[in-house]
């Protein structure tokens, strides 16, 4: 039986990932560089020609040195995405990903890769560094505490790296956006990418100067910590399987003097340092690698396929990200650069689904209408849905407080209680009663009498005077605890917690919990150079029906994101706000300016062309307006 084949073009994800398989070979040969060179700094150097030779003990120690750093990469893998996250504030960030898988995922991964590059440094030690498990004593074996103290610091390093990685979000991979305006010349890249061995030259510095702090900082915090919270417990952990291979004496208590000599502590500090450094190249490099163009010796990865513009069709019409982003990346790539690739958009017209140019600016302006929806929802909230019928014909009655009503002679006196409950309703029926004509008979008079009132001044007025009176006000309470506030807040303690406005318009404009923008500006600008390129390479004349649209989109999202820009109040956190007044939102910046200039490009095109495109005079001024284009330049 015939092997089932799947329908349709091959999906843009079938093109990708062999394409990130060969940048991850590029990190991970760079990696192994940086391993084998501190193979070389951790082993035995006592040998002049096997302490550097390959083809040996260092070559066995790079291997397994690569081992620590493959488990970046996989946690890389594993949790890669392209968007910035967008939130509020910093704590809301910290509150939504302290609870996703990612969190202890992160954890895990970095544990064992310090624990695996442990076991590597203590096996290179040479025997005068005395790091082995057992010791021996006046003939008589004794666990050996340096071993564990070192393993110690290296669990240490793997929380405080997971938290950076979590905190400075290193799963990210920053993808340039496009900067060129869409009236640039067609041999410009629409984007601007730095050579990977470029991002990590000039990145060293800043690898090299967290590596430093972070391994320093191990000189104090390293056996303080050890010996307050960790010390006990790991020495019993150690013990209890060492017992499984060597004879030791009974005793489970550490020895009296901790094993905090010079030398272990510069050996840990330099372990550190070199540990730290390897996991910051890792993520460094495979950032590097990872965020480059979607070409293959320079040509976009989908001209492999059968079908090329199918398969990119699947790309811009993917559910998750980084194949969504990639394939935008890649149509501006031919919208700009392969002027027969990109012929082939408006000649490709027998195809399921309508012709593909049709599903490509479909594909755009959904990604740009989508910015649309969400202004739209957060200026006018959904309000709250009325009851359904079910619960309208069949109401759910409240809970009754007290007991039927008497249906009898209502005049006639009650008849004594009977029995205790009925002497306590009684009881507290009196009290309310009484309670209640003591209030009709006061009216809204103050419980106090004016005599006491008066005595209530006279004291105070003798005891403070009237400035100490009006610091003790609760108006002044109130201004001197908003006046803390506001000093909290513009600490570093307190930036946290800022709800500033340019985090609020992201969290608005490009959605949560992550927010592509260059997906974004790839599809305005997709649509504007294709738009304008129709003019000269378009058979069939289909892409002129759809100007209108394309003008009234970027129209409709020019003012819906002005408005929302001008409209949007500053939280009272937001003392940045408070004291610059500035309402540069770089996001929405971009997005408007992206927007105004495809459509100023548009109506050069297309202007003379106006009204047999179905556009109307006052659309048009309007347009131009908007565009800040002269009357004589769209005409």
């Amino acid at each position: 039986m015939a092997a089932h084949m799947r329908a349709g073009p091959r999906l843009y994800r079938d093109f990708l990932t062999p394409a990130l398989h060969r940048r991850f070979t590029k990190a991970a040969t760079i990696t192994l560089l940086v391993c084998y060179v501190e193979a070389i700094l951790i082993g035995d150097k006592s040998s002049l020609v096997w302490s550097w030779f390959p083809l040996g003990p260092v070559g066995i120690r790079t291997l397994l040195l690569f081992i620590s750093s493959l488990a970046i990469f996989i946690l890389r893998v594993a949790q890669l995405h392209v968007g910035a996250r967008t939130s509020i504030s910093s704590f809301q960030s910290f509150r939504q990903h302290l609870v996703r898988y990612n969190s202890p995922q992160t954890l895990v991964w970095y544990f064992f890769s310090a624990w695996w590059f442990s076991e590597v440094y203590v096996w290179s030690a040479s025997s005068k560094a005395n790091l082995n498990w057992v010791t021996k004593t006046y003939e008589r074996s004794r666990l050996n505490e340096r071993p564990i103290y070192l393993r110690t610091i290296f669990f240490l390093l793997a929380g405080v790296q997971s938290c950076a990685h979590l905190v400075f979000d290193y799963d990210r991979v920053h993808l340039p956006i496009n900067q060129n305006k869409p009236g640039s010349a067609s041999e410009q890249r629409p984007h601007i990418v730095v050579p990977p061995l470029v991002q990590i030259r000039a990145s060293l510095p800043h690898l090299f100067q967290a590596a430093i702090i972070r391994s320093m900082s191990m000189i104090i915090l390293g056996p303080l910590i050890y010996s307050l919270f960790i010390r006990k417990t790991a020495w019993n952990w150690t013990l209890f399987f060492a017992k499984l291979l060597w004879r030791l004496p009974q005793s489970s208590n550490p020895p009296t003097v901790p094993p905090y000599h010079i030398s272990l502590i510069l050996r840990s500090v330099f372990a550190a340092f070199l540990l730290i450094l390897l996991w910051e190249i890792s993520n460094a490099v495979f950032g590097a690698y990872v965020a480059q163009e979607p070409l293959k010796k320079g040509h976009p990865l989908t001209d492999d396929s059968r079908d090329p513009n199918g398969s990119l069709l699947t790309g811009l019409k993917a559910r998750k990200e980084v194949p969504k982003t990639f394939a935008f990346w890649e149509l501006i790539h031919i919208s700009q650069c392969f002027p027969v690739r990109r012929k082939s958009f408006f000649e490709d017209i027998d195809r399921p689904g309508g012709p593909a140019w049709t599903q490509i600016l479909n594909a755009c302006l959904n990604v740009i209408q989508a910015v649309n929806n969400r202004v739209t929802e957060f200026q006018n909230p959904p309000a709250s849905g009325p009851p359904s019928a079910q619960q309208q014909g069949n109401p759910q009655p409240l809970p009754r407080l007290t007991g039927p009503l008497n249906e009898g002679n209502i005049f006639t006196s009650s008849p004594p209680p009977t029995n205790r409950r009925e002497r306590v309703q009684a009881g507290i029926g009196n009290a309310t009663k009484s309670i209640s004509q003591r209030q009709t008979a006061q009216g809204s008079q103050s419980p106090l009498s004016p005599k006491v009132k008066g005595l209530l001044t006279n004291s105070a007025n003798k005891v403070m005077t009237k400035e100490r009176q009006e610091a003790f006000s609760l108006s002044t309470i109130r201004n001197h605890i908003y006046s803390y506030i506001n000093q909290f807040l513009r600490s570093p303690l307190g930036s946290p917690f800022r709800q500033t406005m340019d985090r609020r318009a992201a969290v608005v404009v490009l959605g949560t919990p992550y927010g592509d923008l260059g997906t974004i500006v790839d599809a305005i600008d997709s649509v504007t150079r294709l738009a304008i390129s129709s003019l000269t390479e378009d058979p069939y004349g289909k892409v002129q029906a759809d100007v209108p649209t394309i003008i009234r989109t970027f129209m409709r999202s020019i003012s819906h994101l002005e408005a929302f820009k001008q409209n949007l109040q500053p939280h009272w956190t937001d003392v940045e706000y408070k004291e610059q007044g500035s309402r540069r939102i770089d996001e929405v910046d971009i997005i408007i300016g992206s927007l105004r200039g495809g459509l100023r490009e548009v109506l050069r095109a297309f202007g003379e062309y106006a009204e047999n495109l179905g556009l109307s005079v006052g659309e048009m001024r309007v347009a131009r307006e908007i565009a800040a284009v002269d009357e004589g330049e769209a005409s």
